[in-house]
């Protein structure tokens, strides 16, 4: 008598009722959320994009990260109040929104004498460990980033030339965040303005110039409505990456070791990328016809040093809050000669 066995039947169709598309060894065993307060093609949205393909490749694709851009789920100053509160598992800002939250870093956001976009990095990664400043309290910083400065990555661009403090005296050039109070300093007349509202105004000669990187330059063809792009330092935004540290805790080791791993790798990558990005504005505006003017170096220094009353304010606001002002102005010093000697 035959014998009909109906094992291998039922177990090709649990098999197949269990597999939706993929293996349980292709399945992510953990989900991640990352806020980010602006656009993906962005310098900061391309280090986002960066950071979630080394996690991808760190972990063997057993984590996944979901992204949530241009402020639809954290805006640019919740982000990390969002991260404590366990809104995203994973957040990007920048510390230049609010400079009163993040006192230590708004140290870094003058405008300084950067000679490569890296150097504020750097200093902020080494600030950051030696100093653990109380304004990251409950977070943990997994990356920083800066967006593009150095000798040719910032300054003025602008419908008039610009070599000396007498040329942007009186004169209507928009700024955001330290950048007003650096015009102010320089005798400009600020103008706030969001990114997306400048080439109308530079076009309906509303505003005279913009002081900031110029990676924003390409992207928005602001070449079509300047004539001339001067080289100078301008404020810094440094940016960071924060997890929640009971969060983080609670990861599993595979996944605390790759994002420990990747924090100064990925702080580099993100750093180079918003440097030729500022470099390649100012080629980008050469190569569309905007010409270059120069601001010789007595009369940078001169400017520098209005500039640096800046700082002077700074200490003096930032100790009467009882923070350790000078001991942070001192190591800042330090290391920025230390890493301006590297570029």
């Amino acid at each position: 008598m035959r014998k009909i066995c109906f094992m291998p039947v039922a177990l090709l169709f649990f098999g197949l009722i269990s597999a939706p598309g993929y293996t349980t060894a292709e399945k992510p065993e953990i989900v991640l959320t990352f806020t980010n307060w602006t656009s993906q093609t962005s310098p900061p949205g391309r280090a986002t994009e960066k950071w979630i393909e080394m996690i991808g490749a760190r972990t063997q694709n057993r984590v996944k990260v979901r992204p949530f851009y241009n402020a639809t789920l954290l805006t640019g100053k919740n982000t990390i109040e969002g991260i404590l509160r366990g809104v995203a598992d994973v957040g990007m800002n920048a510390s230049s929104f609010r400079p009163e939250r993040f006192p230590m870093m708004a140290l870094l956001n003058y405008p300084h004498p950067y000679r490569h976009t890296m150097v504020p990095v750097l200093i902020a990664w080494d600030m950051y460990n030696k100093f653990d400043p109380p304004e990251f309290k409950g977070v943990k910083v997994i990356s920083f980033s800066c967006n593009g400065l150095g000798e040719k990555g910032c300054g003025f661009f602008s419908r008039f030339p610009v070599m000396s403090m007498d040329d942007i005296r009186g004169k209507e050039i928009r700024a955001t965040g330290t950048g007003v109070q650096a015009l102010e300093k320089l005798g400009a007349s600020p103008v706030f303005l969001p990114v997306s509202e400048i080439y109308e105004a530079l076009q309906k000669n509303i505003i005279k110039g913009n002081y900031t990187t110029f990676e924003i330059i390409r992207p928005f063809r602001f070449n079509e409505v300047i004539d001339y792009i001067t080289p100078f330092p301008a404020p810094a935004a440094v940016m960071f990456t924060i997890v929640n540290t009971k969060r983080f805790n609670s990861w599993p080791e595979y996944l605390r070791n790759a994002v420990d791993d990747i924090k100064v790798e990925h702080s580099k990558w993100a750093g180079d990328f918003a440097h030729a990005e500022g470099e390649g504005g100012l080629l980008f505006a050469l190569e569309n016809g905007v010409k270059v003017t120069e601001i010789l170096p007595a009369e940078k220094k001169n400017m520098m040093k209005v500039l640096s009353s800046m700082t002077d304010d700074w200490l003096e606001q930032t100790t009467a809050r009882g923070l350790p002002a000078k001991e942070w102005l001192d190591e800042f010093n330090r290391l920025l000669e230390k890493y301006n000697s590297f570029y």
